[in-house]
C-alpha cells in the first residue's frame, strides 16, 4: 500500500511538472522522470490519458521528427523516448481511438524504414516499439483505416520488399490487415501492391524448396483481396513473368498433397483476377500446364467428395472451393472464348476428367438429400459452392449425367427455397406452400390492381408505381416525369372519347375478380374447356357468336404469319430462348466472379448468397425438356420463381445498373417463356403464372421509364404479351383497366419503334433498324416477331389493346414507315407480320379501322398487294356488317 501511495504521489508530481514546463528541455526532463518513477502496467486508463494529455501529441511528434540530440547522447535519443512513451501509454485500444493519435503515423512510417547498420540495438528497439504502436492501430477497423490513409501500408510493403529489420513483423501485420479489410487495402495503393507482388513472385520463381509453396499461400491471399480493376494492365507488370515461371515449375513437378493445395489455390485466385489467358499461349509454351491444372482440380474434387464425410469436407472448404472455381472458369472459357486447339485425345481426357468431377459433385448432393437434412445445409459454404459450380455445368451441359441430375433437382429446389425464406425473399411461412402463395397474393394486392384512376397518362403512371408494392421500401426516383405516351395527339383524341365510360363499365365487372379467377382456374384444371370459352366470350363480347368469329379471324390471321406449322414456331422460340440463356448464362457466370454479393471462395456467409441465381441458366435448359420440367413443377418451382421475380424487381428498382440482377431477370423471362411456348395449358391454369403476368404488366412501364429499349425491357414485354394471350379470362377478371392499357402501350411502343425509313445515302428511303435496337438487334428481332404475333392474337381478346393502339399511334406510324420505303429492304416475314396485325385490327375494331383508313391503310394494301387488308378496309365503305369494339 505504501509503495502504491508513493507511486501515485510521484505520478501527480510528474503530471504537475509536465503541465508547468515552459520549455522543451523542462518537458523532456519531466518525461524522463515519468519513465523512472512510474510503470505503465500499474497505471489505469484514466491516468495514462492524463499523462498523455500533459505531454501533448504535438510535442511527441516533434521528438519523432527531430534529428538533433544532446552532446554525448545517441543520435536517436529523442525518437527512442517518444516511442517508449507512446508504446507504453497507448497499449489500450480505447486510448488509441479516443485521441487523435493517427497524426503520429507518418513519423512512424519513417521510423520503420530506417536502415539498420552493424546490429544497432537502439534502432531495433525503435522499430519494435513502432510496430507495437502500429499493432494497436490494427486492433480496430477505424485504426486500420488510419493506417491506410496515412501511407503505412506502402511503408510496410517497402520494409518487406527491401528486407529491412522488422520485415517479419511487417509481414504478419500486413497479413492480418489483408484478412480484415480485404479489397479496401489496395485502393490507391497501386505501387505498394506491385512492389509486394514483384518481391514475392521473384522469390517464388527462385525458390525450389517448401518455402515456394508457403509463398503461394501469401500471393494467393493478396490476389483474392485485390479488386480486379487493379489487374487491367497485368501483362505490363514485372511480377507477371516471374509468377508464370513459378507456376510452370510447380505443375511440371510431382506434387504431394501438401504442395497441391497451395498451388491450386494460387492458380484459382490468379485466373479469377487476371483471366484464363494468363496460363495459355503465348504466355505459356502450350496448353499442358492448363490441362494439368484442370486434371488435378478434378482429382482433388473426387478425392474430397467421395472419401470424406461432410464435417471433414468442410475442413477442406478452401481447397475444394478453389477447385470449383477453376472448373467454373474453364467451363466459361470453353463456351465463350476461342478454341484451345486441343487434339482429340486431349479433348476426351478433359471431358472425362470433368465428367468424373461432376459425377462426384452430384453424388455428394445426393448423399446430402438422402440424409434429409437440407435445413442444416443451405448455409454451409461448401454446399453453396457446390450448387454454384453445378449451376455453371448445367448452364452448358444437360445431356451428360442426365438421370443423376434429375434425381437431385428436388433437393436443389428445396435448398433454394430454404435460403430464400431465410433471406426474407419469401413470406417466411416455411413448408406451407398454400399459405405462402396466399401471403404473396395478398402482398401483391388485387385490390390495388383494381384501383380506379383517371385515364390521364401521368395519373396512370403514378398509380402504377403504387400498385403491387413492387417498390415498397424502395427509395424510388423522386418527381419522375413520365414520357408522353400519346405522341399521336389526333389519334388519342379519337380514342379517348369512349374510354372513360368503358373503364367504368369494366370496373363494375371486377368487384369479385379474385374469386372469379380462382373458380375459372378450377374449371380449367378439370378440363371444362367449353365453360371456359363461354366465360371468355361473355367477358369480352356482347354477342357471343360475333365474338367467336373475331377470335377465329385473329387466329387465322396469326396463322398466316409463318409458312411453318405451330410446332415449328414453338421450336424456333425454344431454340431462341436456349441460345439466349446460353449467352446470358455465360455472362452471368462471368459476372459472379466480380459480384460483391456472391463470394465463391467462401468469404461471405450463406445469408448473402443467392443460390437460385446460380441455377437460372441451367433451369432455362431444363424447363425446355419434358421430364425435368415436370419434376421442377412438381417440386414447387413456379411459386419459387414467382417470389423470386418480385424480389429481383425490387432490387432492380433500387439499382438498375446491377448486372447480376438484370441478367437474373432476363433468365427468368426466358424460363417463363419456355412455359408459354411448351405448356400453354399450365400457363392458363396456374395461379402462380397469373401472378407473374400481373407483376410483369405493372413492372414493364416502370422498367421502361428507367431504361427503355434494353433487352430486359423487350423480354418483359414479350413475356407479358405471350402470357396475356393464354390467360385472357383470368387476367381480365382481376387486372385493372389502366394496368392493361399502360402495358399494351409499352408493347405498341416496342413494335412500332423497331423500324424507321432512312435514305442511307441513297436517293430513296429503305427500311432500317432503329438505332435503339441496333446494338442487340439479333436478339431483339426475334422478340419483335414474337411480340407482334402475340399482339395479333390478343387483338380480339382485350378491348384495352384498342385503347393502347389509339393512344400510341402504332398503326399510323407503321403505315407511314412501310409506305415510305415502298418495299425496299423489307423482309418477307416482317411485312407478313405487319399486314396480319393491320388485317386483324381492321376486322375486329371499327375505331382502329377508321384510323387505318385515314392514315394510309389503303395505300399500304396497294403497295404490298394485300387483298385481305383492302377487303377489310372496304367493309365500312360498302356498309357491311360491322362489329363495334
Amino acid at each position: 500500500m505504501a509503495s502504491q501511495a508513493m507511486e501515485n504521489k510521484n505520478l501527480e508530481k510528474c503530471i504537475v511538472k509536465l503541465q508547468e514546463a515552459t520549455s522543451d528541455n523542462e518537458k523532456f526532463a519531466a518525461m524522463l522522470m515519468v519513465a523512472k518513477t512510474t510503470r505503465c502496467s500499474d497505471m489505469s486508463t484514466e491516468e495514462k490519458k492524463r499523462i498523455f494529455n500533459a505531454i501533448g501529441l504535438t510535442f511527441l511528434i516533434r521528438l519523432l521528427k527531430s534529428d538533433s540530440h544532446p552532446e554525448e547522447c545517441s543520435a536517436n535519443i529523442y525518437k527512442c523516448m517518444a516511442l517508449t512513451i507512446v508504446s507504453g501509454l497507448c497499449a489500450e485500444t480505447d486510448l488509441v481511438q479516443s485521441a487523435p493519435l493517427y497524426r503520429i503515423l507518418k513519423p512512424l512510417n519513417d521510423v520503420i524504414l530506417i536502415r539498420q547498420s552493424n546490429d544497432d540495438e537502439e534502432v531495433e528497439n525503435m522499430v519494435n516499439d513502432a510496430f507495437e504502436i502500429l499493432k494497436m492501430f490494427a486492433g480496430s477497423q477505424q485504426g486500420i483505416q488510419h493506417l491506410l490513409d496515412n501511407g503505412t501500408i506502402s511503408a510496410m510493403a517497402k520494409v518487406i520488399a527491401k528486407e529491412l529489420f522488422g520485415a517479419s513483423k511487417a509481414f504478419d501485420l500486413m497479413t492480418y490487415i489483408l484478412q480484415t479489410m480485404r479489397p479496401c487495402v489496395w485502393t490507391g495503393q497501386e505501387q505498394a501492391l506491385a512492389r509486394l507482388l514483384n518481391y514475392f513472385a521473384q522469390k517464388m520463381a527462385e525458390n525450389h524448396d517448401q518455402e515456394k509453396f508457403e509463398l503461394c499461400n501469401f500471393i494467393g491471399m493478396i490476389l483474392r483481396v485485390t479488386p480486379i480493376a487493379e489487374f487491367d494492365k497485368a501483362e505490363k507488370q514485372s511480377w507477371h513473368r516471374a509468377i508464370l515461371k513459378g507456376i510452370q515449375d510447380i505443375f511440371s513437378s510431382r506434387l504431394g498433397e501438401a504442395q497441391r493445395e497451395p498451388a491450386l489455390k494460387l492458380v484459382a485466385s490468379l485466373i479469377d483476377r487476371v483471366g484464363m489467358e494468363f496460363v495459355l499461349p503465348p504466355n505459356m509454351k502450350d496448353n499442358k500446364v492448363l490441362l494439368m491444372i484442370i486434371h488435378l482440380s478434378c482429382i482433388e474434387v473426387r478425392m474430397t467428395l467421395e472419401n470424406y464425410p461432410i464435417d471433414k469436407i468442410s475442413e477442406k472448404a478452401d481447397l475444394l472451393c478453389a477447385c470449383y472455381h477453376l472448373l467454373e472458369n474453364i467451363i466459361i472459357y470453353l463456351t465463350t472464348s476461342p478454341s484451345l486447339l486441343l487434339d482429340e485425345k486431349q479433348i476426351l481426357q478433359l471431358h472425362s476428367a470433368m465428367l468424373g468431377a461432376f459425377h462426384s459433385i452430384i453424388f455428394f448432393l445426393k448423399e446430402l438429400s438422402d440424409e434429409n437434412n437440407a435445413k442444416g445445409q443451405y448455409q454451409n459454404p461448401v454446399v453453396i459452392a457446390t450448387v454454384r459450380v453445378l449451376g455453371a455445368w448445367l448452364a452448358e451441359e444437360t445431356s451428360a449425367l442426365r438421370s443423376k441430375t434429375y434425381e437431385i433437382l428436388p433437393f436443389l429446389l428445396h435448398l433454394c427455397k430454404l435460403q430464400m425464406e431465410f433471406s426474407h425473399v419469401l413470406s417466411g411461412q416455411e413448408g406451407n406452400t398454400d399459405a405462402s402463395t396466399k401471403s404473396f397474393i395478398d402482398d401483391i394486392g388485387f385490390e390495388n390492381i383494381k384501383k380506379k384512376v383517371n385515364i390521364d397518362t401521368q395519373a396512370i403512371s403514378a398509380a402504377l408505381s403504387e400498385c403491387l408494392s413492387l417498390e415498397n421500401g424502395v427509395e424510388q426516383e423522386k418527381n419522375v416525369q413520365i414520357k408522353d405516351e400519346g405522341s399521336e395527339a389526333e389519334n388519342e383524341e379519337q380514342g379517348v372519347g369512349n374510354i372513360k365510360q368503358e373503364s367504368e363499365n369494366a370496373e363494375k365487372g371486377k368487384k369479385e375478380g379474385h374469386k372469379r379467377v380462382i373458380l375459372q382456374q378450377k374449371r380449367e384444371e378439370h378440363g371444362d374447356e367449353e365453360d371456359r370459352e363461354k366465360s371468355a366470350n361473355s367477358n369480352h363480347n356482347t354477342d357471343p357468336s360475333d365474338g367467336n368469329s373475331q377470335l377465329n379471324h385473329a387466329d387465322s390471321a396469326n396463322n398466316s404469319l409463318s409458312s411453318g406449322s405451330d410446332s415449328n414456331a414453338e421450336r424456333d422460340v425454344t431454340n431462341m430462348l436456349e441460345e439466349t440463356s446460353e449467352n446470358v448464362g455465360s455472362e452471368t457466370a462471368t459476372s459472379q466472379r466480380d459480384g460483391d454479393e456472391d463470394s465463391f471462395l467462401g468469404d461471405e456467409g450463406g445469408m448473402s448468397v443467392d443460390l437460385l441465381r446460380f441455377l437460372l441458366p441451367g433451369l432455362c435448359h431444363l424447363t425446355s425438356e419434358d421430364e425435368p420440367r415436370q419434376i421442377l413443377v412438381d417440386n414447387e418451382l413456379l411459386p419459387m420463381l414467382n417470389y423470386y421475380l418480385k424480389h429481383m424487381l425490387k432490387r432492380y428498382f433500387v439499382d438498375d445498373t446491377n448486372d447480376n440482377v438484370i441478367k437474373a431477370l432476363e433468365l427468368l423471362c426466358n424460363i417463363f417463356l419456355n412455359f408459354a411456348v411448351i405448356e400453354p395449358g399450365l400457363v392458363r391454369r396456374s395461379t402462380h403464372l397469373v401472378n407473374v403476368t400481373l407483376i410483369i404488366m405493372e413492372a414493364v412501364p416502370l422498367v421502361g421509364r428507367k431504361t427503355e429499349f434494353t433487352p430486359l425491357w423487350l423480354k418483359m414485354v414479350t413475356l407479358g404479351m405471350f402470357y396475356l394471350r393464354h390467360q385472357s379470362c383470368a387476367v381480365r377478371s382481376v387486372a385493372a383497366e389502366d394496368v392493361l392499357v399502360h402495358f399494351f402501350i409499352c408493347a405498341c411502343t416496342f413494335v412500332k419503334g423497331a423500324f424507321i425509313n432512312s435514305s442511307k445515302n441513297r436517293k430513296k428511303d429503305v427500311l432500317t433498324v432503329s438505332p435503339h435496337y441496333l446494338p442487340f438487334w439479333e436478339e431483339a428481332s426475334q422478340l419483335w416477331f414474337l411480340t407482334i404475333q402475340a399482339m395479333t392474337s390478343c387483338t380480339a381478346m382485350y378491348p384495352q389493346l384498342v385503347k393502347a393502339t389509339l393512344i400510341s399511334g402504332i398503326m399510323p406510324h407503321l403505315a407511314k414507315v412501310f409506305i415510305a420505303v415502298q418495299g425496299r429492304d423489307v423482309g418477307e416475314e416482317v411485312i407478313r407480320c405487319v399486314l396480319a396485325l393491320f388485317i386483324t385490327m381492321a376486322h375486329c375494331h371499327e375505331r382502329v379501322r377508321n384510323v387505318i383508313k385515314t392514315t394510309g391503310g389503303l395505300q399500304l394494301s396497294k403497295v404490298y398487294d394485300s387483298k385481305e387488308l383492302r377487303s377489310e378496309l372496304g367493309i365500312a365503305e360498302k356498309g357491311g356488317n360491322e362489329k363495334k369494339s
